[in-house]
């Protein structure tokens, strides 16, 4: 045993845990990661945040149905971020759809946040990036995730992940300089 197989005990003892039904093992996937992966849902859903405890229910959900599947590639939280990922994209989709058959007004700003000056204008310009530009930007900079890791929650190649990153900021920089 290395050094680093310790911290991983732990967690695939608790995926055992869940796979058996251990009502305790959920109490304690939510109390360890339910804020984490609601902060990435809010964020990645920007103006319809309100939406994000829905999803974060319909994501454990989803994930006690994949826990058979879970494999162990990546860590559990990578695993349920990508289920929250596919969630999201879901949610846009079907708001998408609904809005063309309603023919509404684009999305309205999201409401007035309680921070001052520079971090409004930055919020803003965050939520009006594409979904996809402002979901690379959480993870790597809000959720502090690494580009490999990134890279399996939304099922691309790091590369690809690198590119979405460069573009994300580069549009994030130029929405920032227009306001």
């Amino acid at each position: 045993m290395s050094a680093a197989d310790p911290p991983q005990s732990p967690e695939t003892e608790l995926v055992e845990r869940l796979r058996a039904g251990d009502e305790a093992a959920a109490h304690e996937f939510f109390d360890r990661y339910a804020a984490r992966i609601r902060r990435f849902i809010a964020n990645s859903l920007g103006a319809v945040a309100d939406e994000a405890d829905d999803i974060l229910q319909e994501t454990f959900i989803a994930l006690a149905d994949a826990l058979p599947f879970f494999r162990g590639d990546s860590s559990l939280f990578t695993f349920a971020c990508a289920i929250a990922h596919r969630k999201v994209l879901s949610l846009i989709r079907t708001n998408a759809r609904r809005a063309r058959l309603m023919r509404t007004a684009p999305i309205a700003e999201p409401p007035a946040s309680h921070d001052a000056g520079a971090n409004r204008q930055f919020n803003r310009a965050l939520a009006g990036l594409r979904p996809e530009y402002r979901e690379v930007l959480l993870l790597k900079y809000v959720e502090e995730i690494g580009v490999a890791e990134i890279a399996r929650i939304l099922r691309l190649g790091e590369h690809a992940v690198e590119s979405r990153l460069a573009r994300a900021r580069k549009s994030l920089r130029k929405s920032l300089k227009e306001e």
